[in-house]
């Protein structure tokens, strides 16, 4: 991995160190896959950069949420459901009042939006296509999230998650991401885990 992780100042790394500590490693985690991904398809040094804290804050938001919803070991009420849509509403505000770039912030604010524009949340930005860096971050977000053990479910296998991926390719995903991902990196971390 060529990036370094920088911010410009500590209190963001403060910021993000209120999170709790599965969020945080859920966090750091995404950094790598999408930083991965992203040097794969060859992005420029500027677009790496906005990527790598674009994905390491792509849940800030969660900072805000009660606990008592992020550890819930049952399926989470409607209510509850939108509570946690608005977590990336809220890292957005919190990006924006830090000064960081447009990239960034886009990645926070749109990565639970499918890449057709048609699904998603949050449900004001549907009908438009969530950017590419965006689009890499969804990827890992949702590899990381279904081969992490959750307060309601154990981690699932890795090929439970190429499989969804394969899946909504074109959909709820970038198709050139997902074969890029199943080419490339899914057969390493076979093997690694």
């Amino acid at each position: 991995m060529s990036m370094v992780l920088h911010f410009p100042d500590d209190a963001l790394l403060g910021i993000m160190a209120a999170l709790d500590e599965d969020t945080l490693a859920h966090c750091s985690r995404v950094q790598t896959l999408a930083l991965t991904l992203g040097e794969l398809m060859g992005l420029t040094p500027a677009e790496l950069l906005d990527l790598n804290r674009g994905a390491y804050l792509h849940d800030v938001g969660k900072q805000y949420l009660p606990e008592r919803i992020l550890r819930k070991k049952a399926p989470l009420t409607p209510q509850e459901w939108e509570l946690i849509e608005l977590h990336p509403r809220w890292g957005y505000g919190l990006a924006e009042a830090w000064g960081l770039s447009p990239g960034v912030n886009r990645i926070i604010l749109e990565h639970h939006l499918w890449a057709n524009g048609q699904g998603g949340y949050p449900q004001e930005l549907m009908g438009s296509k969530p950017g590419l860096l965006t689009q890499i971050v969804t990827v890992a977000d949702v590899v990381d999230a279904m081969s992490s053990h959750r307060p309601y479910r154990q981690a699932l296998d890795l090929a439970v998650g190429l499989e969804y991926l394969e899946e909504h390719a074109g959909t709820i995903f970038n198709s050139d991401i997902v074969a890029l991902f199943k080419a490339e990196i899914y057969p390493f971390l076979r093997h690694s885990g």
